[in-house]
């Protein structure tokens, strides 16, 4: 019979190294979140939607505004997969668009994600079986990026199986249109100068009220999404999105707080001679320091007394608490 391994403790310091690893990564500058933000919302709008359509395939003249439906991956703050933009023209043609003012050759493999989980939402909802014998009809997908930055040297087009390393001939391959600008005047080519002029007032009036008002007056003065800004809720939504570092920080807080729980849980599930190990010790420590719980509560879970728990801290090199049970 095979032996099951214990799930060690992770100390206080392993579990904030991964927090850190899984949270920075989507730390992104706050000046693109605001303008990421807006991006999200002016072409949630069904009518400001068909314009991008028409501008990624003027040759169309016949789709309609009722003919998109929007499939944007959605989730919880930081949780699980979800894009910028996504939406389907009928059932033959899956578009999905990333706003990036960072150029990165990784949204390759964001986009080959988002296409997994769309494929497989759009399996569940039209009843399809991907083990049956009978082929799949699904739609033609298509990846774009907009890229709000300086075009530089950068590429007309990225793909996964050239821009990803170590994926020269691989079976597998998806290519991404970069767009650094548009057709003058149409949706795109607003938006594009609208995040340069939201860049250009940050660089001068930093994370403020003043930096929103000057963009709006300066993009509608310029007949620059004119329509969109006239809304208040506009400012609402980039003003939200202005201090997205201290939202990061709160998030990473809570990840390290559920690490530490989960591990507790997993201790007593373990065993308490698991939780009297020093990882164990120095998590129940800074569970007390943050508040979490008492000194009587963590000394209860590591299986001592009040007294034995604050000795035990001292050997392991705690700080002492010195707080009430």
């Amino acid at each position: 019979m095979a032996v099951k391994k214990k799930k060690r403790f992770l100390s206080r310091k392993t579990q904030k190294s991964m927090a850190e690893k899984t949270l920075l990564p989507k730390m992104t500058k706050v000046n693109r979140n605001a303008k990421d933000s807006v991006f999200c919302d002016l072409f949630a709008k069904p009518e400001y939607l068909i314009q991008l359509y028409r501008s990624l395939h003027p040759e169309d003249i016949k789709t309609r505004e009722s003919d998109l439906t929007i499939i944007t991956l959605t989730s919880v703050f930081l949780k699980g997969i979800y894009n910028d933009l996504g939406f389907m023209i009928g059932n033959r043609l899956i578009v999905l668009v990333e706003e990036q003012a960072t150029f990165a050759c990784n949204i390759v493999v964001r986009l080959l994600m988002y296409l997994a989980e769309t494929y497989r939402r759009y399996i569940d909802e039209n009843g399809l079986d991907e083990y049956s014998t009978r082929k799949l009809e699904l739609p033609r997908p298509e990846f774009y990026m907009v890229y709000t930055g300086e075009k530089g040297e950068h590429p007309e087009k990225i793909s996964f199986r050239k821009d990803i390393p170590e994926m020269e001939g691989c079976p597998v391959d998806l290519e991404v249109k970069v767009i650094y600008d548009s057709a003058e005047g149409d949706i795109l080519n607003q938006y594009i100068i609208f995040s340069k002029i939201f860049t250009e007032q940050y660089r001068l009036y930093g994370k403020s009220q003043k930096t929103i008002d000057e963009t709006i007056r300066i993009c509608r003065s310029r007949n620059v999404l004119q329509e969109y800004l006239k809304h208040e809720e506009v400012a609402a939504i980039m003003y939200k999105f202005m201090d997205q570092e201290t939202a990061m920080k709160k998030a990473l807080r809570t990840e390290r707080q559920e690490g530490r729980q989960e591990g507790l849980q997993e201790g007593r599930q373990e065993g308490l001679q698991e939780g009297r190990r020093e990882g164990g010790l120095e998590m129940l420590h800074s569970l007390v320091a943050d508040g979490i719980l008492t000194v009587a509560d963590a000394a209860r879970r590591a299986g001592l007394t009040p007294s034995e728990f604050e000795s035990k801290l001292a050997v392991s090199g705690c700080t002492s608490l010195h707080l009430n049970p």
